[in-house]
């Protein structure tokens, strides 16, 4: 059946509900389970994704922007273990939704990285200052009414993405924010901090990053203040009226000069 929807023009089809959560991670090749909201057992302290109470994974909203929660989701808190990767390493990531991500929810793809100034699993999350290492948006007008996005890349890709750890990043512990927001219902939002329009999937992970860089991060910005919601980035037209959305400009920051070589690779 779902084969059969996903064969319709996403016009149809533009309010699916997305509920997702990284499901997986491999840091520079080492595999981990992500955290899963929905368990039957308990946390797993083994795993380098950060403890949420979003149960359902669902979405937040403008209104959220300015609140706690945007940091690394609903009740997110540190995980108990970082996962080493060396700087210029690769990070994979697998996104959980019965299926796969819904077709209908294009939209940008980003990634952003805040130092720890000591051991990630007891840090206040308030505290985290964040750069953006990477992002990617709108890539073509084929393939849908809507065009493609980097959230269909992420799909065709086994609901998976690949972040790389800045080349030369100083050792330490890091925290991973990585994040999709959904766009095709952003044309709803009525300005900063709207109680509805786009959505917002952020997910957070413990790294070691080691080797013999020099590069610091500074100038970073809390998590609650990266957006506010009337961007023309999050705040769009209808984006199910045209497959052509080559002005698409992509929120928050600009990418973090420390790491303007790893945008080829966020994929």
């Amino acid at each position: 059946m779902l084969s059969i929807i996903l064969l319709v023009s996403t016009a149809i089809v533009p309010f699916t509900f997305a509920h997702s959560h990284i499901d997986e991670i491999w840091a520079n090749g080492v595999h981990y389970a992500g955290w899963d909201p929905n368990p039957a057992g308990p946390y797993n302290a083994q795993t380098p994704g950060w403890f949420t109470t979003n149960q359902g994974g669902n979405p937040l909203y403008p209104i959220d922007l300015n609140q706690n929660q945007i940091i690394c989701a609903k009740g997110g808190s540190p995980a108990n273990i970082s996962a080493p990767i060396p700087a210029g390493g690769v990070v994979r990531v697998k996104w959980w939704q019965p299926g796969e991500w819904p077709v209908s929810h294009h939209g940008p793809v980003l990634s952003y990285l805040a130092p720890c100034n000591g051991p990630c699993s007891n840090v206040n999350p308030t505290s985290l200052r964040f750069v953006k290492i990477g992002h990617k948006g709108w890539i073509n007008p084929s393939t849908y009414d809507e065009g493609y996005w980097a959230s269909d890349e992420l799909r065709d890709d086994d609901n998976s993405w690949n972040i790389k750890i800045p080349t030369g990043l100083k050792a330490g512990e890091y925290i991973l924010r990585h994040e999709i927001i959904a766009l095709h219902v952003a044309h709803e939002g009525t300005g900063a901090y709207s109680p509805k329009g786009a959505e917002f999937y952020p997910q957070c992970i413990n790294l070691k990053v080691t080797g013999t860089g020099t590069k610091t991060i500074t100038g970073g910005k809390s998590a609650k203040g990266l957006y506010v919601g009337n961007e023309p980035g999050i705040q769009i037209g209808n984006l199910h009226q045209t497959s052509d959305h080559a002005d698409y400009v992509i929120p928050g920051p600009a990418v973090w000069s420390g790491a303007l070589t790893a945008r080829s690779v966020e994929s």
